[in-house]
């Protein structure tokens, strides 16, 4: 049973990256606060040698490492609501999804997201939840945030855009770390508490040393469960606690080569869910009926309160092994990268709604365990030419599996489950008149390998004018096994099924690049790109009962046409970038429905274009002050919908000139901070931002289940006070304690919730570097 993952559109990052503490870092360094964050970090994005941003003729947004966690941010998703063009599809911590300049859908994620060098790309082309893994921020070098397609060097998952998080490495020659410590408040909630530090080691000077990471967060929960089973209210519900780590081993035997080592674990536990159901709202109800149960009466939704009767916990355990080696061959650098993500996702949720809705007022509960391991390698090789031409050219290897089960069971009056899970008859609910717990209960388990070639040339035919061409050929087979574990009503008398086996399922892509720049002056640097992206297809689930789904979809595709202008102009007072870009998107896969819109599967139809304008601009007219503005305009549409046909056999389909859900048209943010010299060496460095999210449509505008989203502004501030190695921050987030509709989910199964951000929390952070 489907979750619908509905979306956050962002603003910029810009804005909070003048904030306290939010200097930003290089690759090596920091920066002082009066340099502008993004522009002038350096980054790796196109794999053969470093560039400041403000140099590289791609629309990308970079974020320092320190900008991630000042001011009482813990997470990515603090810091996205205010990058241009990016949209966070939200149901709460481990169960988001990455959008870049709308191109929204269900399925896999159309944004390609990395851990160094680690393939951690959310997908949710089954049941069960749990897109995009959130692993804390910590001791990053920085984010770099690319928009537009990145087929070429990124391959299938970066249809619309690549998110990449680098962490640190290890320093060979210096002994340093940190330790942080913060304290804060939610209103309407508890206190909340983080903690984390980092060491570097060397070990061998100049030849071999670690770095290790630690964090533990625990966050309180802010929404109120009204009635659980029939124990009635619990208070706080979604709460998170994190605890992870990060170890990276650096070896470098010779100037040459270089040899990293890596591990990452994270866990991180919650009690229940993060949706309420709004004042205004009632949740569902359902009739009695003689045989298996009385009425549930429909309870009235309030600010910040939950309508389930299920108790919905669930839990998110992460694993990143990844070795990188580096050969200078005195002519180009071969790169070796093999990286191993694994997860274990465990999520519970209340199916009473959906049994209610075929006349069973059965209180019930879902356990969907989800395993997911994704090996990727890459092996390329990045020339370094004196000459006018380089090029980085490569194969690469990804093996996915994943295993999802799903059980479906009666529950008690604790909104827990009645019993353990059964595969007989004996355990089946109806059949032992409610004496055994067993309802439904599946197996899916998947398997997808795919291969890539790639290959980018660079040709500079003049000091300034600068031409890019690519491609990637990319081929992948996808096959799975699905098995009913526990029908509905039990077995029938000739035994269980047999497995399904799925037919196995081919793609092939050829995707190109074409980029040409001119770098004008320091004050203009104009590029133009053409670039094509695409998504694999994938396999439904067979075996959700009472329909018949479709066994299969199709992969999609989309070309880009893009223009854009960076600079530093008036001798480093103000920066600026600008973009304009035009997107055609066929063969779309969306969300669709059996007849009776209880359950989703995926297929494809509709044609949409994206035409959209991203800019960012920053401005120092005074030393230690720094004025920010951001944003982007994008207008998108379905340009082929479904048929008359075709809309009435499913509602949820769009219509051609309905906007693509999620997308608003406008989205801003607005930044200041001012640092202050103060006596003893102290500086105060007191900052604000404020992001503006457009209204959007949560579905389709025709989609009967359709909830319209406000606009809305959230404001935070903070301020800084630091002398050498010490650091203390007082931060207000949500100054205004909004109620910013961020997401909904509204359908038979999960009828009518929303997300909202973190209600006004009040805190101080303290941190001390050696």
């Amino acid at each position: 049973m489907h979750k619908i993952i509905v979306s956050t559109v962002s603003t910029s990052a810009i804005a909070l990256l003048f904030a306290t503490a939010a200097y930003a870092q290089t690759a090596s360094e920091t920066t002082p606060a009066t340099e502008s964050p993004s522009a002038d970090i350096v980054v790796t994005a196109n794999k053969n040698g470093a560039q400041r941003t403000l140099d590289a003729p791609i629309s990308i947004q970079a974020i320092g490492g320190n900008a991630l966690t000042s001011g009482g941010l813990k997470e990515f998703t603090d810091v996205a609501t205010k990058i241009p063009g990016l949209a966070v599809q939200d149901l709460g911590p481990g169960d988001r999804k990455y959008v870049i300049r709308g191109v929204d859908s269900s399925g896999a994620s159309t944004t390609g997201v990395y851990f160094g060098e680690a393939v951690i790309s959310g997908s949710n082309a089954n049941d069960g939840g749990g897109q995009q893994a959130d692993i804390r921020p910590y001791d990053l070098a920085r984010v770099e945030v690319l928009r537009g397609p990145q087929g070429t060097l990124y391959g299938a998952s970066s249809m619309s855009g690549t998110i990449r998080f680098i962490p640190n490495s290890p320093n060979l020659e210096k002994f340093s770390g940190y330790v942080a410590a913060e304290g804060s408040h939610t209103q309407g909630g508890d206190w909340n508490y983080n903690g984390n530090a980092m060491v570097n080691l060397p070990i061998v000077n100049d030849m071999l040393a670690v770095r290790l990471v630690g964090w533990r967060v625990d966050d309180s929960g802010y929404i109120d469960q009204l009635r659980v089973g029939t124990t009635g209210p619990r208070k706080n519900i979604n709460n998170n606690l994190t605890t992870g780590g990060r170890a990276v081993v650096l070896f470098k035997p010779t100037e040459r080569l270089s040899i990293e080592g890596s591990f990452v674990r994270q866990f991180t536990d919650s009690d229940g869910s993060s949706r309420y159901t709004p004042p205004g709202v009632s949740s569902f109800a359902a009739p009695a009926n003689p045989k298996y149960g009385p009425a549930i009466p429909a309870v009235a939704g309030c600010d910040l309160c939950n309508t389930d009767i299920e108790t919905s916990p669930w839990s998110d355990n992460l694993r990143i092994y990844g070795v990188k080696v580096d050969y200078d061959t005195g002519f180009g650098t071969l790169t070796f990268t093999d990286n191993q993500f694994d997860r274990h996702l465990t999520y519970w949720y209340d199916n009473t709604a959906i049994l209610a809705s075929f006349n069973f007022p059965i209180p019930s509960t879902t356990k969907e365990p989800t395993d997911r391991s994704v090996n990727s390698m890459e092996l390329r090789f990045a020339s370094k030419f004196e000459g006018p031409v380089n090029f980085v050219v490569g194969g690469y290897r990804q093996l996915e599996k994943s295993l999802l089960s799903v059980y479906v069971l009666s529950s008690n009056d604790l909104g827990q489950p009645a019993g353990p899970f059964n595969t007989t008859n004996a355990g089946d609910y109806f059949l032992s008149g409610g004496k055994g717990a067993a309802i439904f209960g599946r197996t899916d388990q998947r398997r997808v390998l795919a291969y890539a070639g790639f290959g980018e040339v660079t040709v500079k035919p003049t000091s300034t004018l600068t031409v890019v061409g690519g491609m990637r050929y990319f081929t992948e087979s996808l096959t799975g096994v699905q098995l009913q574990t526990h029908p509905f009503f039990g077995y029938p008398a000739t035994g269980p099924a047999a497995p399904v086996v799925d037919k196995e399922q081919t793609h092939h892509k050829l995707t190109y690049k074409i980029n040409v720049s001119n770098k004008f002056s320091s004050g203009l640097l104009a590029y133009a790109t053409v670039s094509t992206g695409f998504r694999s297809g994938g396999l439904n689930a067979l075996s959700q009962p009472f329909e018949p789904i479709p066994a299969s979809f199709a992969p999609d595709s989309l070309i880009n046409y893009e223009v854009g202008a960076k600079g530093r102009l008036f001798d480093g007072v103000f920066d600026y970038q600008v973009d304009g870009y035009f997107i055609h998107w066929n063969n779309m896969q969306i969300k669709e429905t059996t007849a009776d819109g209880s359950f989703n599967y995926i297929g494809n139809a509709g044609t949409a274009n994206i035409k959209g304008i991203e800019f960012e601009l920053a401005a120092r007219p005074v030393h230690a002050l720094t004025l920010s503005v951001a944003g982007s305009y994008q207008n998108a549409k379905l340009v082929k919908g479904a048929t008359p046909a075709e809309k009435a056999a499913n509602p949820t389909i769009g219509l051609a000139g309905e906007r693509i859900p999620e997308v608003p048209k406008f989205q801003f943010s607005l930044g200041a901070n001012y640092a202050i010299e103060l006596s003893n060496d102290w500086t105060m460095t007191p900052g604000a931002d404020l992001a503006y999210m457009g209204k959007r449509d949560s579905y389709f505008a025709s989609d009967p289940f359709n909830v319209p989203l406000d606009a809305y502004a959230l404001v935070n501030a903070q301020v800084e006070f630091k002398k050498g190695p010490w650091a203390a921050t007082a931060f207000l987030r949500n100054v205004g304690n909004k109620r910013a509709q961020i997401s909904v989910i509204n359908e038979t199964a999960n009828p009518h919730a929303l997300i909202t951000v973190r209600p006004r929390t009040i805190g101080v952070s303290f941190k001390r570097t050696f």
